[in-house]
């Protein structure tokens, strides 16, 4: 059986291995099997071909003119899948070699059978390994992807977002800090065709420019990119990615192909980006927050998420399914009274859903026994004013610049408010636009 579409042509095989004849022959069987292949003679010339093109899988001979093969194992299989050949097998060679970090333990000569095996397994097993290591990714957050509300401006985005879903396109999420860009994305990814792929998170604030672009497009290892496998990237708070990546980015949105670090070889982008900001467009713009080529391939289809504060209407719902999570982690039967509901309503909610969810759970922790939430078991107004009013120590022994003092200060009240850019704004007295350019130009805070 030949290995599924997708795992061939965009894979490549390093053949090492001294016996020329052979080599020639394992070089052209892995070709006629639909993947790339090159040969190399020596340890030496394999790594050298492994710097200017990095292979998915190795055949490795065990015994090499330069070297033992299986010495070297350990390094190699760390950078890619390794197979070893030997001409004289042993149960005890091939215990070793597996040791040693092979995937399989070859004998030649080599039936075309028996290496198509061997590397269909081969290929399967590290598919396996990306997956396990996406669902790690992930298995730190909790999955919300359900668009909850009944009010014009969610009824309209749930709308729009099933129809993109269909897509491939670029989609750009906009919305304020907590309004839910995640769940917009991950309700896209599971509406679609993409729902049974991999689905991965970036958050492009808290990267730095050179690991951004490993961790996108790969070096030695896979990127995100390639280990999404036709799923969905999300790329949060894109206007903070380097300009370095975003011109990386865009040219392989355009021509649907890129190259891991230090490869000549070209792949196929097979994953959906989409990109969330809390910049509105004019922002972006304003700040020339993406480079021209990027921001014309995000903003030909998005979506603005309504903040909570416009569909005062949902909150009871939201809320209530906030609690329902909780209640199910807790076995506890707790209720909202009217006048706790009426509470939530008035409230402006400038952390949106983050800000709702992180109340209700406080609530449901802070109304003890009692069976029914109340008013006095939150405390929503206290938070835009705690700090403001409070006397903070920073030190100065470094004798720091009028600038890292302000920076200072500024992470101190964003911590304090659970990084609500809004609440923080406030109490230093400017525009939550001017609080974002300062923070850009810091580039030491994270959303």
């Amino acid at each position: 059986m030949m290995p599924e579409q997708g795992q061939t042509g965009d894979k490549s095989i390093l053949v090492v291995d001294d016996d020329t004849t052979l080599r020639r022959l394992l070089v052209r069987q892995v070709d006629r099997l639909g993947f790339h292949a090159a040969g190399a003679g020596t340890l030496a010339e394999a790594l050298a071909a492994m710097e200017t093109d990095q292979p998915d899988l190795i055949l490795l001979d065990q015994q090499l003119p330069d070297a033992a093969g299986v010495e070297h194992l350990p390094e190699l299989a760390q950078r890619c899948p390794v197979i070893v050949l030997t001409a004289h097998g042993s149960v005890n060679q091939a215990v070793d070699a597996v040791k040693a970090g092979a995937e399989d333990y070859l004998t030649k000569p080599i039936s075309p059978q028996m290496l198509e095996l061997a590397l269909e397994k081969a290929f399967h097993a590290a598919r396996l390994r990306d997956e396990v290591g996406l669902l790690r990714r992930e298995a730190c957050r909790q999955e919300e992807a359900e668009l909850i509300g009944r009010t014009p401006q969610i009824e309209a985005l749930r709308a729009r977002a099933t129809m993109l879903a269909e897509t491939d396109t670029p989609v750009l999420v906009q919305g304020e800090f907590g309004a839910g860009k995640r769940t917009v994305a991950r309700f896209i990814h599971n509406a679609g065709p993409r729902a049974l792929a991999g689905f991965a998170e970036v958050q492009c604030a808290r990267v730095e420019g050179g690991h951004l672009l490993d961790e996108l497009f790969g070096a030695q290892e896979p990127g995100l990119l390639e280990l999404v496998r036709g799923g969905t990237l999300f790329l949060s708070d894109i206007g903070r990615m380097p300009e370095l990546v975003q011109r990386r980015l865009a040219t392989t949105l355009e021509t649907r192909q890129f190259q891991r670090r230090g490869s000549t070889r070209q792949l196929p982008l097979q994953a959906r980006v989409i990109a969330g900001t809390s910049q509105s467009t004019a922002e972006l713009v304003a700040d020339n927050a993406l480079v021209p080529e990027l921001y014309y391939q995000l903003t030909a289809f998005t979506l603005d998420i309504p903040p909570l504060r416009d569909r005062r209407a949902d909150i009871p719902r939201l809320a209530e399914h906030f609690l329902a999570r909780r209640r199910f982690a807790l076995s506890d039967e707790k209720t909202f009274s009217k006048k706790m509901i009426d509470h939530l309503k008035a409230w402006d909610w400038p952390g949106n859903l983050r800000e709702l969810r992180n109340v209700v759970e406080r609530g449901v922790i802070l109304s003890g026994a009692s069976k029914t939430m109340r008013p006095e078991h939150v405390e929503l107004g206290e938070q835009l004013t705690y700090g403001a009013a409070q006397s903070t120590q920073i030190g100065v022994d470094d004798e720091p610049s009028l600038d890292a003092l302000r920076d200072r200060y500024i992470d101190i009240l964003l911590h304090r408010h659970d990084r609500n850019r809004r609440a923080v704004a406030a109490i230093l007295g400017i525009s939550e636009r001017s609080l974002y350019r300062i923070l850009s130009k810091s580039r030491t805070h994270t959303d």
